[in-house]
């Protein structure tokens, strides 16, 4: 069974499950989706049993920001990452349900909402599967020979000369419109 509701804070319409099964509407989930350290957070949360101190998950966020180890983090990096985690993204998320966040305590925790993001932090960690790179590299290669062939034919190479300017720009234009179509077809 389903009803309809409103978030006061954002005025967006949502549907809950009255089971109490957790649910976000689409923009509730990519508001929360669109901020790195907010993913970050989910995924440092996810990895360490649900639950964080606030100050060590700045210091998690701040070195991953800045690619460096956390000894090495400097008090004003450390600083920025947790004032902007304590004022705005965990406060945003806990209002949203994903997360428990005590300001007094400085303690985080997964909420059971926090389950809809899983699919969408997983995908962050896909490298690009040997299609997709085979698609990539096809493409490179066909506009690196069209780029030789124009390129030559220009620079007045015998045979590829023959071929005006004008049918260069018709060349190089077939094989973008190929490559186009290729997306269509796949």
């Amino acid at each position: 069974m389903q009803r309809q509701t409103t978030r006061p804070d954002t005025g967006t319409d949502r549907t809950e499950q009255t089971r109490g099964e957790p649910t976000l509407s689409k923009d509730e989930l990519f508001e929360i989706l669109k901020n790195r350290r907010r993913r970050d957070v989910l995924t440092n949360l996810d990895a360490n049993g649900g639950s964080a101190i606030l100050g060590e998950m700045a210091e998690y966020i701040a070195a991953k920001e800045n690619d460096i180890e956390v000894s090495t983090l400097s008090s004003s990096q450390r600083k920025r990452v947790y004032i902007g985690l304590y004022q705005c993204h965990l406060p945003k998320m806990a209002n949203y349900g994903i997360v428990d966040f005590d300001k007094g305590r400085g303690t985080i925790a997964l909420r059971p909402t926090a389950t809809l993001f899983g699919p969408y932090l997983d995908a962050e960690s896909v490298v690009l599967d040997d299609n997709v790179g085979s698609i990539v590299g096809r493409r490179t290669s066909a506009a690196a020979a069209v780029a030789l062939l124009v390129a030559a034919g220009l620079a007045g190479v015998p045979v590829l000369s023959a071929l005006p300017a004008a049918g260069w720009a018709v060349v190089s234009t077939v094989a973008l419109l190929a490559c186009a179509l290729e997306d269509q077809l796949t």
